[in-house]
């Protein structure tokens, strides 16, 4: 639908012009062309004219906003048309992509269903190949695990076995070593008898000589006995002759014969023991032995 608007004439006639504006001209132009007009008449005709141009312009620019606004409108028309034809066109492109999308979702869907299928019927297999496999693989381990815990239930028994030997030999040379031990007791034991009864039998053989070594001087020192008595006995009769000289010559008060008499009875009471058997061996070195003959006659 061609809606170019035609060309606008330079100053196109009116079709009507304003009611009194016709006949005033023809009169006008009437009187002029009949036998000239008055100034007032010119005057008047030039107002009468100025305003039908005044009119005609209006007019000219009324119909020229009237077609303007009519092809403003057939232009918004036309843009509108163009507008909805366009949205149509939209709409049905619209219609088709969205068809092709979902024809193409439906294919997509199938095909994911053919390969969830496929998917599935893999993954039955795969898990019955991997069931198998597993069943496999714990039966050998079962098998590999019997035999570890066979060996080490026959390697255990060995060292079991082992250990009593061990142990067995242990107890061996324990009493081995206890009996050797009892042995080497009873020998230590044996021998320190033996040496005892070699020292006693040797102090038995020294005692033997001592006493015959004593039977063999008791006769001489006997004889010595009688002679030191005999000498004894002289010594006491001389101090005693010594005493009464001295208590004649001194007196009775004397220190030297107060100590004389002191020895002398000292002697005297040591004589007297000896002569019970009171005396022993220590005493014979006392202060109360009896004294050479010499110290007496000092």
């Amino acid at each position: 639908m061609d809606l170019t608007p035609p060309p606008h004439p330079s100053k196109p006639r009116p079709s009507s012009a304003p009611s009194g504006a016709g006949p005033h001209h023809c009169s006008t132009d009437s009187r002029i062309g009949i036998g000239g007009m008055t100034v007032h008449e010119a005057s008047r005709a030039k107002k009468a004219v100025e305003s039908n141009v005044k009119a005609v312009e209006n007019r000219i620019r009324y119909f020229q906003r009237e077609e303007a606004k009519i092809w403003r409108d057939l232009e918004e028309v036309r843009r509108q048309a163009a507008t909805i034809e366009e949205g149509r066109t939209r709409g049905l492109e619209k219609k088709l992509a969205d068809r092709a999308i979902q024809e193409q979702r439906e294919q997509y869907f199938r095909m994911n269903q053919a390969r969830a299928a496929a998917t599935r019927t893999h993954g039955a297999e795969q898990r019955r190949r991997n069931q198998t496999l597993q069943e496999r693989d714990k039966k050998i381990a079962g098998e590999e695990q019997r035999r570890i815990s066979q060996d080490i239930l026959r390697q255990k028994r060995m060292q079991e076995a082992q250990a009593r030997l061990e142990n067995s030999e242990r107890a061996v040379a324990i009493q081995r070593a206890q009996l050797e031990s009892k042995l080497r007791v009873n020998q230590d034991k044996q021998t320190r008898i033996e040496r005892l009864r070699e020292q006693h039998e040797a102090e038995r053989i020294a005692a033997e000589m001592e006493v015959q070594e004593a039977e063999t001087i008791l006769p001489q020192l006997e004889a010595e006995e009688m002679a030191c008595l005999q000498r004894l006995q002289n010594s006491r009769i001389v101090e005693k002759s010594v005493l009464e000289e001295l208590e004649t010559s001194l007196g009775k008060q004397s220190a030297v014969t107060s100590l004389l008499r002191a020895k002398q009875r000292s002697a005297e009471h040591c004589y007297a023991s000896f002569s019970a058997g009171g005396l022993s061996a220590g005493d014979v070195n006392s202060p109360c032995s009896p004294q050479e003959p010499g110290l007496a006659a000092k």
